[in-house]
C-alpha cells in the first residue's frame, strides 16, 4: 500500500494541471504506461492517452470532494460550459509519486451534452 499524503499530493497536481491545460505537468505525472477506463472507452499509454484526450478549454472545473487512502485516490468534481454541468468520478491509482490507471465514471448522456455532442 502507498503513502497517503504522497497520493494526495500526486493527485491533486494532476488535477490542477490536467484542468488548466498544463499538459508538461500532466505528462509527468502520468506513468509512461498508464491506462485509462471510462465510458466504454480504453486507453493504454500515456502518449495514446495525452493523444486522444482533450478537455475543452473553456471547461470550469470545480473539485467536489478527494478521498485519498494508501495508493488510491478518488475525485468527484463538476465541469461546466455553455450551461451544462456533468459530475465525474475518477478513481486515480498512483505508484512511485505517478498515476498509473483512472477509471471514469460520469453519465455518458450528461458528458455528451458538455461537450456540446448532442
Amino acid at each position: 500500500m502507498g503513502d497517503t499524503a504522497s497520493t494526495e499530493s500526486t493527485v491533486s497536481r494532476y488535477f490542477t494541471a490536467w484542468t488548466s491545460r498544463d499538459t508538461g505537468t500532466v505528462r509527468d505525472l502520468l506513468a509512461e504506461d498508464f491506462r485509462f477506463s471510462g465510458m466504454g472507452v480504453e486507453v493504454n499509454g500515456r502518449d495514446s492517452f495525452l493523444g486522444a484526450a482533450a478537455f475543452p478549454e473553456d471547461a470550469q472545473t470545480t473539485l467536489v470532494a478527494q478521498v485519498c487512502q494508501g495508493s488510491d485516490a478518488f475525485q468527484m468534481y463538476d465541469a461546466s460550459r455553455d450551461g451544462k454541468t456533468v459530475r465525474i468520478v475518477e478513481h486515480l491509482r498512483v505508484e512511485d509519486g505517478r498515476i498509473v490507471a483512472s477509471t471514469l465514471v460520469t453519465d455518458s448522456g450528461a458528458y455528451l451534452a458538455f461537450l456540446g455532442k448532442v
